[in-house]
């Protein structure tokens, strides 16, 4: 399985769209993995998750072939996760000889709804509604919606993807629900990667927030451990920035490294 992070920013973008911080003016001087787009990432080259404002840039400058996808999962309905107009560019007219004839999202209800209120749903598209520990066929994967610690009152989703391998999609999550555990642990689900959400770096925010740092993080990967649902041979990544954490790629890298981690960065593409 591959997993391409095709944007690995928080809503404000790194740098934040109208920031001068320390940390964005020197993010801008720096250039390269400093730079840092809305979150967004691709699973093999068919299944997509999350449609950021950035989804146009992505799919120009990483290459991305957009009519190879048949498959949208939506996190949740935050506007740097859901630009509901883009799929409307899917109507035959806007766009011909798709490889994908057709697109079907996923989300939860009220995803699903917002996207219908928003938009004239074009005719190549379908909207499905995903229960979450329920698992479900999303063409050759089976993908399992768990609900997060995010966005209150939003039906917020995060996601187990299973093919010839195991994927935990986990960004835009506090710590997990004691369900997601339980499931996981009952299923005897191995991991073979885990993508954390990591937008607080190493900023205070309890367990019941609405995001992670470092420090909730380690406390996830102990239970998840300690459920049998990662090992040695787990890839484990950070991933979803903020500015407000001073997300620099170099000391990134080195601060993610002392919880066994990788740093996602735009462009990054993991094989496991």
């Amino acid at each position: 399985m591959k997993l391409t992070y095709l944007g690995t920013a928080a809503a404000e973008g790194m740098p934040a769209v109208f920031c001068r911080c320390e940390y964005c003016v020197e993010a801008r001087r720096l250039g390269g993995k400093n730079i840092r787009t809305r979150s967004q990432a691709l699973v093999n080259d068919d299944l997509l998750v999350d449609l950021p404002p950035d989804t146009y840039h992505h799919f120009l400058t990483q290459g991305i072939e957009g009519d190879k996808v048949a498959h949208l999962l939506i996190t949740h309905g935050h506007s740097d996760h859901l630009y509901p107009t883009e799929l409307e560019m899917r109507e035959i007219g806007y766009a011909h000889k798709h490889q994908a004839p057709i697109l079907t999202v996923y989300g939860s209800a009220k995803t699903i709804a917002t996207i219908r209120e928003s938009i004239r749903v074009p005719s190549n598209v379908v909207l499905t509604t995903l229960t979450p520990f329920t698992p479900t066929a999303v063409g050759d994967y089976v993908v399992t919606a768990f609900p997060a610690r995010h966005m209150p009152g939003g039906e917020p989703l995060f996601y187990l993807i299973e093919r010839d391998k195991t994927l935990l999609y986990a960004n835009d999550t506090g710590y997990f629900f004691d369900e997601v555990f339980a499931y996981l642990e009952e299923k005897r689900i191995r991991l073979d990667m885990v993508s954390y959400d990591c937008t607080f770096g190493d900023l205070p925010i309890p367990d019941d927030g609405h995001h992670m740092g470092f420090p909730n993080i380690a406390r996830v990967q102990k239970r998840l451990c300690a459920i049998g649902a990662i090992d040695e041979d787990t890839v484990q990544y950070v991933h979803h920035f903020s500015h407000n954490a001073a997300p620099l790629h170099d000391a990134f890298v080195k601060r993610a490294a002392d919880i066994g981690c990788g740093c996602s960065f735009d462009g990054c593409v993991v094989e496991f």
